[in-house]
């Protein structure tokens, strides 16, 4: 956060990578909301230019939106993940939506129909590697999903996840034909109705959705496995351990799963967790732990290593 009568604020960060090359990392926040990154020294004036090189897992309390908010959440999510694993993802993506704004643009202007056609057909070409990449993405997660939920709950319960495409299309000339088809609906709304813009996925707890049969026990636990799965989908397309990042995820937890949570966290992988209390009492010795005050980090635990 930015504090009162400053500029800005700044987070830096210097580390080695997977490889043993130092690396360092600023963001600049300012009171606006403007952002600057810098990678090494150098601004980063793309997303691209730093999306992947950096993975970390973030879970924390706001991951409930996952399972109770709008689509457009879980979009955000999946989009997220697989912009950061897939170069070639993150471009269809950039340009599926400069398309998409392209022909909303035209239809509003009510231009004629090969006017439209034109950008249709780039339109047509990223939807077609969205869905793609996206039908394959489910499948991979979706064991890890299960593995971790299982896990979580003691194996008294199952979870699992369910791709909903708003369109189908298996080539690029199927979908030509369907935004061909819809484009005089489209016409009276000024937008384009259908399409990978409009796409979803369920979060499952016996195969129910999770959203209307699941406590808030169990949608924390949806969301932890969920954010589980990331890590491992992550870790095994970029060939690096991404850093996890836990901000006071266990509060609505049940002992039996805050102590199986810590079972779920990759021993290969860094750990940063915030709290106001362990997981469980047996674990003071494990974790490395500082109190923050007002910025400052006191050190309270060392680690114990049994070799």
């Amino acid at each position: 956060m930015v504090r009162a009568d400053e500029k800005e604020a700044q987070l830096y960060a210097r580390f080695l990578d997977d490889y043993g090359t130092e690396r360092e990392a600023m963001i600049t926040f300012g009171i606006r909301g403007t952002k600057v990154v810098q990678i090494d020294g150098e601004p980063a004036k793309r997303l691209g230019d730093f999306l992947g090189q950096f993975p970390s897992v973030c879970l924390s309390s706001r991951d409930f939106r996952l399972v109770r908010e709008s689509p457009s959440d879980r979009r955000k999510w999946m989009d997220l993940v697989l912009s950061s694993s897939s170069p070639e993802y993150l471009r269809a993506l950039q340009g599926y939506y400069r398309s998409m704004k392209e022909r909303n643009t035209l239809l509003k202007k009510e231009a004629g129909d090969a006017e439209v056609a034109a950008f249709e057909y780039t339109l047509a070409s990223s939807a077609h590697i969205l869905r793609k990449l996206r039908s394959s993405f489910f499948p991979s997660i979706n064991e890890v999903f299960e593995r971790s939920y299982t896990c979580l709950s003691n194996n008294l319960e199952k979870a699992g996840l369910s791709y909903l495409p708003d369109a189908h299309g298996e080539s690029v000339s199927e979908w030509v034909e369907l935004f061909a088809r819809e484009r005089h609906k489209d016409r009276l709304f000024g937008s384009t109705r259908k399409g990978p813009h409009r796409d979803d996925f369920s979060l499952l707890l016996n195969n129910r959705d999770a959203r209307h049969y699941g406590s808030e026990g169990q949608q924390k636990g949806v969301v932890l496995a969920l954010r589980l799965a990331e890590f491992s989908f992550l870790q095994q397309q970029l060939g690096t351990i991404p850093i996890l990042l836990a901000d006071d995820v266990l509060g609505e937890l049940d002992a039996s799963r805050r102590a199986n949570f810590r079972k779920l966290l990759s021993p290969h992988a860094q750990t940063f967790s915030t709290g106001t209390s362990y997981p469980s009492e047996d674990e003071k010795e494990i974790w490395e732990t500082f109190e923050v005050n007002e910025g400052s980090f006191i050190p309270l635990t060392s680690p114990v290593h049994n070799d």
